[in-house]
């Protein structure tokens, strides 16, 4: 496996992370070098954001845009891929594509100048569906002083995050036996309490946890598929639990030692799950999934060391495919449908749709504070308020002229979005009245 450094421009010598807690892919991302905590709420380790579920505390973002939508800060040719954007203090982390190699890039976030590139040949294999290109689609996950990559074959590795330096790298397939999917390994590795957790799947377990200092074997979960969406760690009365989706079942395993717990079926023709569960407070989660398979919410409780899991309400009129939904409270908010043309409220205690809209399409959410970002498949943006009553559309624009199937990510007040021929970079602080 060829891997050829690149260094473009000098490395920043103060540089801040988040320090999230009780988030899936949170713990242990660092402190700012220089001993500050101003970005501490501020950075976006691994898909999903803090806490995994695409919300953060933001501030300052402006309540209306210019005109002609939010103004573009920069903007660089990008390779292909569905994978999203991290970020640790000042440089952003993103993976993409061209011919049979992925390239690793970490970008300043100022100007969007790559600092370093690793590129590494990772060709797809027999069997692979190549219809919507060869990824990357897993997201890059930053941990203290790595940043961890996963390509669509199964190539693992893990990187000094200011350097480039490779440190280490395993194959999903190759050295764990893993299933090779028709669309490529795409869920995304998350860290739980110091364990790099990834959906490997095939003969021997579906999920490994592994010492993010060396990709050796921490624990295994049993022998399951597994499917695309990025699996999650939620608290079931006090025990941590890792809940990820296979070919027709979601699965919940022990997190400390990936013991089964439970499992519930979640069957579609197409046996695959691409958007991932919701987990809240009240016990309750929510489960996705496209076309015939519908939507379930389920209630997990438990009772000494067993998990008892109750379906609370089904549906199959809340399809929903390979966008992010949005939990606020006791309501998820989600484009459903089958081609996902209906932005609608539901109600998680017992299946109603509050309110349906029409004119937006797979729409991928971020959730900041009070208002929410929607990022459609057509290019659309839109900054609103969403509630139990309705949406508010307080600003729309269109920002880009391609399909756009990546979520973005918000780090402050800015907005970073890659397409399959760019990655941009756009000021959600501008407010149209110019303050």
């Amino acid at each position: 496996m060829r891997l050829a450094a690149i260094f473009l421009i000098s490395i920043p010598l103060a540089l801040a992370c988040a320090c999230a807690t009780g988030g899936p892919v949170g713990d242990g991302v660092p402190p700012s070098t220089d001993g500050s905590s101003a970005a501490a709420a501020t950075a976006w380790p691994g898909f999903g954001g803090p806490s995994g579920d695409f919300r953060v505390e933001a501030r300052d973002l402006a309540t209306d845009w210019p005109d002609d939508g939010p103004p573009e800060r920069w903007r660089h040719p990008l390779g292909g891929g569905y994978s999203t954007i991290s970020v640790a203090g000042d440089l952003l982390y993103v993976t993409s594509r061209e011919n049979d190699q992925d390239i690793v890039q970490a970008r300043n976030t100022s100007d969007g100048q790559v600092v370093w590139e690793q590129r590494y040949d990772s060709p797809a294999r027999e069997g692979h569906a190549v219809d919507f290109g060869t990824g990357p689609n897993a997201s890059p996950l930053v941990y203290e002083d790595r940043v961890f990559t996963l390509s669509y074959s199964g190539a693992f590795h893990a990187f000094d995050r200011l350097s480039g330096e490779p440190l280490w790298d395993k194959h999903l397939a190759d050295d764990f036996g893993g299933d090779l999917l028709d669309f490529g390994f795409s869920a995304s590795p998350i860290v739980h309490q110091g364990d790099l957790v990834v959906l490997v799947g095939g003969e021997l377990h579906g999920v490994l946890a592994l010492d993010p200092a060396d990709g050796t074997q921490r624990w295994s979960g049993p022998p399951s598929s597994v499917s695309y969406s990025t699996p999650i760690v939620i608290d079931v009365a006090g025990q941590q639990q890792v809940v990820y989706f296979s070919a027709d079942q979601i699965i919940g395993l022990d997190a400390t030692d990936g013991t089964r717990l439970w499992d519930f079926p979640v069957v579609n023709q197409y046996r695959n799950n691409s958007t991932g569960p919701l987990w809240g407070d009240s016990r309750l989660l929510w489960v996705p999934t496209q076309l015939d398979g519908g939507t379930r919410v389920l209630r997990l409780t438990r009772d000494g060391e067993a998990t008892t899991v109750e379906e609370v309400w089904s549906s199959g009129k809340m399809s929903v495919h390979f966008w992010n939904t949005l939990r606020l409270g006791d309501a998820v908010f989600a484009s459903i449908g089958g081609n996902g043309s209906i932005l609608a409220a539901i109600d998680l205690t017992d299946g109603e749709i509050l309110w349906r809209q029409r004119g937006f399409e797979k729409i991928n959410f971020v959730h900041a504070g009070d208002k929410t970002i929607l990022l459609d498949a057509s290019g659309k943006i839109a900054l609103a308020r969403l509630s139990l009553e309705g949406v508010e559309i307080l600003s729309e624009a269109t920002i880009a002229d391609e399909t756009t199937w990546s979520a973005p990510t918000l780090v402050g007040t800015t907005l970073y979005y890659r397409d399959q021929s760019s990655i941009r970079a756009f000021d959600l602080g501008a407010s149209g009245d110019g303050r």
